[in-house]
């Protein structure tokens, strides 16, 4: 006999097909479309015909509006960051001319009173280690206030090391009455010029040049212009609903471009303010400090220069060239600086006492050229270059300390203004809207 056939009974899904597998049969084919119903048709229905113009011409009409307010607020902030880059990069020249200065000044002290011969008096001392402390800290701002100019510095800072102790050792042999010394104060002041001074001059170069870019760019015409452009749209906006809709006055639109246009002249003004007064003081005081610190470097550099002929007793022509190459650097400058020529007769006096120095000297009366070169009596070099050099030094900080002062000033306003225009900007964007939707209700 055969076995009894066992049938198993298995569950089919309802619905479900011999020739479907399981789990499929159900299933419904889905699309994009399908699964956003009616999305293409909503968007088709509220841009469609004069009234689905109307809506997207509004909303681009909110969008220039909130671009002009954006690109207007930007420019207001940008040209303030701008101004106050150029403040510290005016600074930042100040600081290392002023290095510059103290440097030269140094060597001026050093060279004219190792002309004394022994121990120099207190005076000289103070002012050379006062020099020279100026010189410390005023690499450590620079090198703190801006970073780009860190390595460069701290190049600067070795060199000048270098060159104090290469004066320390002249004085030493001074003192002793060695002959020595001189070749170690000449070499001192030789390195200083060849090692330490093309460094500042060098970060003096760049902050200039970064200051100058920050005074070109405190006019920001790109940003205004494109505030421009979407005024331009907002009115074509209203022209195009006038003729559409036969409503030759739309309060809303027209209260929206009246306030934005009012905004954009608010931002032109405030930016030319600044640019203008920007433009001044690089033209000005900034000018007027950095010429003056010019002359400033180059007087010291005759004075130290002056004493170095005369060290060098009958072999220092080159630094008696030097001397007058300085003295030319320091006429052009007051010649462009010196209104009141207050400047300039004190500096003659100096050349005057130099001239006597050096008839002195060339005459064979050593001896008599050193003492006149030292003299801190009327007439004397000391006195007259020492007159000069704290005029034109006080002359240089006022300039520079106006230039800085005026530079932060500006654009104080700039932030408070841009808050306001971006207000502006969002209310020009609701009455847009308003004015749109008011026409959108009328031509149904």
């Amino acid at each position: 006999m055969s076995a009894p056939t066992t049938n198993i009974p298995v569950a089919i899904p309802a619905g479900a097909s011999s020739g479907a597998p399981a789990g499929q049969a159900n299933r419904t084919p889905r699309t994009i479309a399908g699964s956003i119903p009616g999305a293409r048709g909503v968007a088709e229905r509220l841009l469609h015909g004069t009234p689905g113009r109307m809506r997207l011409f509004g909303l681009l009409g909110v969008i220039a509006a909130v671009l002009l307010g954006g690109v207007s607020a930007n420019a207001l902030l940008a040209s303030q960051s701008a101004v106050e880059r150029a403040a510290n990069n005016s600074a930042q020249v100040v600081r290392v001319q002023s290095i510059h200065v103290d440097l030269l000044r140094a060597d001026a002290v050093a060279t004219n009173a190792f002309l004394v011969g022994g121990l120099e008096s207190a005076d000289s001392r103070a002012r050379y280690e006062g020099a020279m402390a100026r010189v410390a800290s005023g690499i450590a701002a620079a090198a703190a206030a801006q970073p780009a100019d860190g390595k460069a510095l701290g190049v600067l800072a070795e060199r000048v090391q270098t060159y104090a102790a290469l004066v320390e050792q002249a004085r030493s042999n001074n003192r002793l009455g060695l002959p020595v010394g001189a070749q170690y104060l000449t070499q001192a002041s030789t390195g200083l010029r060849a090692d330490a001074i093309p460094i500042v001059a060098q970060v003096v170069k760049a902050n200039e040049e970064r200051a100058r870019m920050e005074f070109e760019r405190s006019n920001s015409t790109v940003q205004l212009l494109i505030g421009v452009v979407s005024l331009i749209g907002l009115v074509a906006l209203a022209v195009w609903l006038a003729k559409r809709t036969h409503r030759y006055l739309n309060p809303s639109l027209t209260g929206a471009i009246a306030l934005l246009l009012v905004a954009l002249f608010v931002t032109a003004t405030v930016i030319t303010g600044i640019s203008t007064a920007t433009r001044d003081v690089s033209r000005g005081d900034y000018e007027r400090a950095v010429a003056l610190a010019n002359v400033t470097t180059a007087g010291n550099d005759a004075r130290a220069n002056e004493s170095l002929t005369l060290i060098k007793r009958g072999s220092g022509a080159a630094n008696e060239a030097a001397w007058k190459t300085n003295r030319t650097a320091v006429d052009a400058g007051l010649a462009k600086t010196d209104q009141s020529a207050e400047l300039t007769r004190s500096w003659q006096a100096y050349v005057d006492a130099h001239v006597k120095v050096r008839s002195l000297d060339n005459g064979g009366r050593w001896d008599d050229a050193v003492k006149l070169s030292t003299s801190t009596a009327p007439g004397g070099a000391a006195t007259t270059f020492d007159a000069f050099d704290v005029a034109v030094t006080q002359d240089r900080d006022q300039a520079a300390t106006t230039t800085v002062a005026t530079l932060k000033d500006l654009g104080g306003s700039a932030p408070l203004v841009a808050f306001i225009v971006a207000l502006a900007a969002l209310a020009a964007s609701w009455l847009i809207v308003r004015g749109v939707g008011q026409r959108i209700e009328e031509y149904r």
